[in-house]
């Protein structure tokens, strides 16, 4: 079939612009010398990094647009593990600078950039500076106009005595570098913390470096990378149960290496050892040693909570802390989740001083005090009242369960086990003070007095006539107990002649402090 005339212009003018577009290609290769070009590119990176920077081989593209791609590129003396690594650099020209001088590089674009972040002993941070400035190179006549970022990467380390390991990493970096008056800013900054989106800015001058960003919406699975960026392991026993928001103001001192920070948490609900906490809201600061968590207040099984919580870092593994206050807590929903069960019921305050260590399960390294307040409650399946009942010799039923008015105590938490020294369980004619140990095991060693209210005191004269010598000035009877065995199954033991023992003790030295007076 013949060219029509439409045809051949069309092949003509495709002929024409190959042949122009070879042109421009042997043009802006003669012309755009990558030997003059790679100088400046490595004297601008290694100012801006603080340490050499060599870019092994560059080649030339022209789509699709003019450029000079950089490989094998080396940052510092250290080829192993450096701080900065790079994969590729490309430099992209503006064309006309090409023709009439001094070159203008429109766009620096660093692919790749890995920068490693290292949490020393005593709360020293490692930081190496990521960007290069845009500027002039006026011995090489070369102008950097903008440097971007694209698939950087963070990688957060913890150094201790056993080597250096990586607890979280910051992916897919993108940003651009921008000169002001102050310094640089690199802003916007985008990336993502596990699958958690991270945006914000950072501005970088001789003095220090700051980094602002916030985390909408991290995940359960982005959790332990999200607390991996304090350079700390996170702990199994948080979970997530809805996504929580995060933000940071970061400031890292460059001579001291001292970082500080401030910013917010909110997380709708957060389980820790399957207890449920509803609307965590706390501001943060840090210092980078301590990272400290106040006023942290969040809502519990009908209660409210408010206090501190510290994280220490300077500990491997960190340490953790809680000072607070509980007010309002269904006592039988708290522990069914604790434990799996609901023995105790009530409505319970509560005044902690705790500590442990992060990743262990609470129990396990659980130190500090607790002081307990829970009123108008039960203990099911814990027959104490009935017990004091039998050996008074009264019939006032045999319930398994133990009502009470309010039982308090204070407890201090060590080993394998809670100690208290004032354990006091108010009923409504009983009253015991106790005091022992209970078991994480659940073991029950408890020792004390069941005070008993002048009306049952009576009751129980009228059907045991010999407990009327046991009669306290208050017209109590106070009996030793005892209680042991288990949570599960518990014992109790009311040693009578160890009352009357007593009670004669008391007798004979009321009468020889009288006897003395008379003489």
């Amino acid at each position: 079939m013949p060219l029509t005339a439409q045809h051949r212009r069309l092949l003509i003018l495709a002929g024409l612009a190959s042949i122009l577009l070879i042109a421009a290609f042997f043009i802006v290769r003669s012309i755009l010398d990558p030997e003059l070009i790679r100088p400046a590119a490595e004297s601008r990176l290694s100012a801006m990094l603080g340490q050499p920077v060599s870019i092994g081989s560059m080649r030339l593209t022209v789509w699709p647009v003019p450029a000079l791609l950089g490989s094998g590129i080396q940052i510092g003396a250290e080829r192993d593990s450096p701080d900065l690594a790079l994969q590729r650099i490309r430099i992209v020209p503006r064309v006309g600078s090409l023709f009439r001088g001094p070159y203008v590089i429109r766009e620096v674009v660093l692919e790749g950039l890995t920068a490693r972040v290292v949490r020393e002993p005593a709360g020293r941070w490692r930081f190496p500076a990521v960007i290069p400035a845009p500027g002039a190179d006026s011995a090489r006549q070369v102008i950097i106009e903008r440097v971007r970022l694209t698939g950087g990467r963070v990688r957060v380390f913890l150094s201790s005595r056993d080597g250096m390991r990586e607890t979280s990493t910051i992916d897919d970096i993108e940003g651009e570098a921008v000169t002001e008056t102050v310094g640089l800013r690199i802003s916007p900054v985008r990336g993502r913390v596990g699958r958690a989106p991270i945006a914000g800015q950072a501005v970088l001058d001789s003095r220090t470096a700051r980094i602002d960003f916030t985390m909408d919406a991290i995940q359960q699975g982005d959790l332990g990378a999200v607390l991996g960026l304090s350079g700390a392991d996170p702990p199994e026993s948080v979970a997530l149960t809805k996504p929580a928001k995060a933000s940071m103001s970061i400031g890292i001192d460059r001579h001291s290496l001292r970082l500080n920070g401030t910013g917010s948490l909110r997380a709708p609900e957060i389980s820790i050892e399957s207890v449920r906490l509803q609307g965590v809201e706390a501001p943060i600061r840090t210092d980078g040693v301590l990272l400290v968590f106040e006023p942290t207040t969040f809502a519990m099984y009908g209660g409210t909570h408010r206090g501190k919580v510290t994280i220490d870092l300077s500990k491997a593994p960190a340490r953790w802390a809680l000072d607070g206050r509980t007010t309002g807590v269904d006592v039988s929903g708290f522990l069914r989740d604790f434990t799996g069960r609901d023995r105790l019921a009530g409505t319970a305050s509560a005044a902690s001083t705790l500590r442990g260590t992060v990743g262990e399960p609470i129990p396990r390294t659980l130190e500090g005090r607790l002081q307990l307040d829970v009123v108008d409650g039960v203990i099911h399946g814990f027959p104490l009242l009935a017990a004091i009942n039998r050996a008074l010799r009264l019939a006032e039923g045999d319930s398994r369960d133990t009502r009470f008015d309010r039982l308090a105590a204070t407890f201090a938490f060590e080993g394998s086990h809670a100690t208290t020294r004032d354990l006091v369980l108010n009923a409504r004619e009983v009253r015991i003070e106790a005091a022992g140990r209970i078991g994480y095991d659940r073991s029950l060693d408890l020792a004390g007095n069941a005070i008993v209210s002048p009306e049952k005191t009576a009751a129980a004269i009228r059907s045991v006539r010999e407990l009327s010598g046991l009669r306290n000035d208050r017209g109590e009877l106070e009996l030793p107990l005892t209680i042991r065995g288990t949570l599960d199954d518990p014992s109790f033991g009311i040693d009578l002649e160890a009352a009357v023992g007593r009670t004669l003790k008391e007798e004979l030295r009321r009468r020889l402090r009288d006897w003395i007076r008379r003489n």
